[in-house]
């Protein structure tokens, strides 16, 4: 991917409202939502709420099948539409209906109800998967060796064109707070050098 966007929470509901009006629009009443976790599960939650439908968690390691009458597969992305796929082959339904969030424009695979296209080049973070997401690119941008906070900020513009703007728009100060989660977890370690702070890979 070439560039990284961070969501805020009140984009991500936008985009479960907008889905669940087009399905109400539609009159298409599902007796289940079926979703993918860990993505798909919390916007199956805000469509649950507006539908009053019950919202079934899927693990797609497991092989069991899930029936009813009418359902909906929701998943918060889209990027080949394998994994809408996988589900729909382990849903036994009289009427199968998909939505999601996001979906890159150039997918196979297109749902029933969709919240909008995502250009090819942009790997999206949703808030439920902030923490994950940030960590790992915090660690790798360690990787090249110690950084303070805004060599941190830089280097993740640098290597994964993620703008601290936006990143600080959508989740104020959340960068200091997953730093600290990486080092509560002893995966990096803070010191103080000539009065600066930094951080590198614990080895």
């Amino acid at each position: 991917m070439d560039r990284y966007v961070v969501l805020n929470w009140d984009y991500a509901e936008m985009l479960c409202r907008k889905v669940a009006m087009q399905i109400l629009e539609d009159s298409f009443r599902p007796e289940k939502i079926f979703a993918p976790a860990k993505g798909g599960w919390f916007a199956s939650m805000i469509l649950s709420d507006y539908l009053g439908v019950e919202a079934i968690s899927l693990d797609l390691k497991r092989k069991e099948g899930f029936s009813a009458k009418r359902a909906l597969i929701v998943d918060d992305f889209i990027n080949t539409g394998k994994t809408m796929k996988k589900i729909i082959e382990r849903v036994k339904a009289e009427e199968i209906k998909t939505c999601a969030l996001l979906m890159f424009q150039a997918s196979e695979f297109v749902p029933d109800y969709l919240g909008e296209y995502v250009p090819e080049d942009v790997w999206v973070i949703f808030p439920w998967n902030l923490v994950e997401d940030l960590s790992a690119l915090i660690l790798r941008a360690l990787e090249k060796g110690e950084q303070d906070y805004w060599g941190i900020k830089n280097a993740m513009f640098s290597e994964f064109k993620l703008d601290p703007m936006n990143l600080e728009i959508a989740q104020p100060s959340r960068l200091e707070e997953i730093l600290y989660i990486l080092e509560k977890k002893r995966l990096v370690e803070k010191f103080e050098e000539s009065g600066k702070i930094y951080w590198r890979l614990r080895r």
